[in-house]
């Protein structure tokens, strides 16, 4: 097909004079072709004589050409983040197919396939470049430098198809650790290109955390918390039908303190009370942030106006616990280094430290803090752990105060009788006379809502009466018994003298004015 355009002074009349296309030749007058001639100092060429119609037809389809002529030379827009991954797509091309990969106008093959020797790649080549199973490109980790047009040619038997790439940053500035109460604002930036991607913003996958996503390209949290440190993802959404996607992510520190039970029940020999920071953020971040100190500190459940201080952290190049509680205080800790973001400590568990434990980081502008209750259970007998038969018994579990209405006491006893007949759900069991078959290992379990808190153990033994100590209760009553009678006698003796004493006559005597002239003796006057 031949096309020949000629300028006239009111328009341009294309006119395409090959049958094969328009199914006949244009038809032009003889005026016309005489008017044009006498006009203008050259013939009318006969494709000028064209309707209208063929000319707008013409244009479309020389419209729709140079299109697929642009089209084939922009570059496709693909967005990317450095030190991330991303993938080059190849069109999808039946056949034996032969894929090569340049960069820039690089006239050497950065890597290749064929179907004979497989993937070749350049000897020095400048990226980390792979192909996928799809023979897609694969680019991981990005560099600055791989920001420039990449191109993928195929050939397959004396066809060549052809497609370019072009990469743009997508970037997210670098957030610095923030405080559990504070804000937090993220930016997703992206180079200018053709296209114009739409933003989403996925928060952190945490475990018992419910956030949404957020569709803008600046996003501000407020009252961030645990649930918003992790991994903040960018997601692009851009191309002809969104075809294309990319993710850029950043890292957010939320300095916090994780979550603690409120009471922890223990009855072992050591009891370990949690405190941690709820992500792993080093200690040099921390003192960037602000961080002045920290302390732990006691309470009884006694006196709970009364608060012990035990440690208070150091900071610095080395950070540790040192140890501040007085001699008066009934809990002693140990101090230690720290090294990880373990701050719980380790105490020996006795009925003394029974009360609140309340852990605390105190930086610049607010202090965090956790508090936890710490619950002793103590099992005891009246008697001890060793018994003798006949001997009556009180057996004791609790906390050393009432339990509350959701707690509930399970004693248990697999290899003694002791418990025949008695309530096992109650804090103290008393058993009247012990036998010897009633030894063995009592357990005491404290329970809540089904859950099994902790058990205390107690080891009773009973014991046969030795003869030594019969010996020693016989002899022991009859010394009783021999003092017994010594003051009964005593007592009956002295009655009796003070019976006779009642009993017997009283003389009377008699006074004489004159007692010289009777010499006989004195007579009633």
């Amino acid at each position: 097909m031949s096309v020949e355009l000629r300028k006239s002074r009111c328009s341009f009349l294309p006119c395409v004079y090959d049958t094969s296309v328009f199914g006949r030749k244009c038809q032009c007058s003889s005026e016309t072709l005489n008017r044009h001639s006498s006009h203008h100092n050259y013939p009318l060429h006969p494709l000028w004589s064209c309707s209208e119609d063929r000319m707008m037809l013409c244009w479309i389809l020389i419209s729709l050409f140079v299109g697929f002529l642009k089209a084939q030379e922009n570059p496709e827009v693909i967005y990317a983040q450095v030190g991330g991954n991303v993938i080059l797509p190849r069109e999808n091309i039946k056949g034996d197919v032969y894929v090569n990969w340049y960069r820039g106008k690089d006239i050497n093959i950065t890597i290749s396939r064929n179907p004979q020797s497989g993937i070749q790649r350049a000897k020095e080549m400048k990226t980390h470049a792979d192909l996928l199973p799809d023979f897609s490109l694969k680019i991981s980790p990005v560099q600055e430098s791989d920001f420039e047009i990449w191109r993928c040619e195929q050939h397959v038997l004396s066809s060549t198809y052809k497609k370019t790439y072009k990469l743009y940053h997508v970037t997210i500035p670098k957030v610095p650790a923030v405080i559990a109460g504070d804000s937090l604002s993220l930016e997703c930036k992206m180079d200018s290109s053709p296209v114009k991607p739409s933003v989403t913003w996925i928060p952190p996958e945490n475990s018992d955390c419910h956030q949404s996503n957020h569709s803008r390209e600046k996003i501000k949290v407020k009252d961030v918390s645990r649930c918003h440190s992790g991994v903040w993802t960018c997601m692009l959404e851009y191309g002809s039908k969104k075809k294309y996607y990319t993710n850029a992510t950043t890292t957010v520190s939320v300095i916090d303190l994780s979550a603690s039970p409120d009471t922890i029940y223990t009855s072992s020999s050591k009891v370990n009370i949690p405190c941690s920071l709820s992500s792993k953020i080093p200690w040099s971040i921390l003192n960037e942030t602000g961080l002045s100190g920290g302390s732990w500190s006691f309470t009884p459940l006694s006196d709970p106006k009364s608060t012990h201080s035990l440690l208070s952290l150091s900071v610095g190049s080395v950070v540790r616990w040192n140890k501040t509680q007085g001699k008066d205080s009934p809990v002693k800790a140990e101090g230690r280094e720290l090294k990880d973001h373990v701050l719980s400590i380790n105490l020996p568990v006795s009925e003394k430290i029974r009360g609140v434990y309340t852990c605390s980081l105190t930086f610049s502008t607010k202090t965090l803090s956790r508090k936890v209750q710490v619950e002793v259970l103590n099992v005891s007998s009246s008697g001890g752990s060793r018994v003798y038969e006949g001997q009556s018994v009180n057996l004791t579990c609790s906390l050393g105060h009432q339990l509350t209405s959701d707690l509930e006491v399970k004693w248990n006893c697999s290899s003694c009788s002791i418990f025949f007949g008695l309530n096992l759900h109650q804090s103290t069991l008393s058993i009247p006379e012990v036998k010897v078959e009633h030894s063995g290992k009592l357990t005491c379990e404290l329970w809540k809502k089904g859950e099994k808190l902790t058990s205390a153990v107690l080891s009773l033994k009973i014991e046969k009466a030795p003869v030594d100590i019969w010996l020693c209760v016989a002899i022991s009553s009859g010394v009783v018994v021999f003092i017994l009678l010594v003051v009964v006698t005593i007592i009956c003796i002295r009655r009796h003298r003070q019976m006779m004493m009642y009993r017997r006559r009283k003389i009377k005597y008699c006074c004489c004015k004159n007692p010289q002239q009777n010499q006989k003796g004195f007579y009633k006057t």
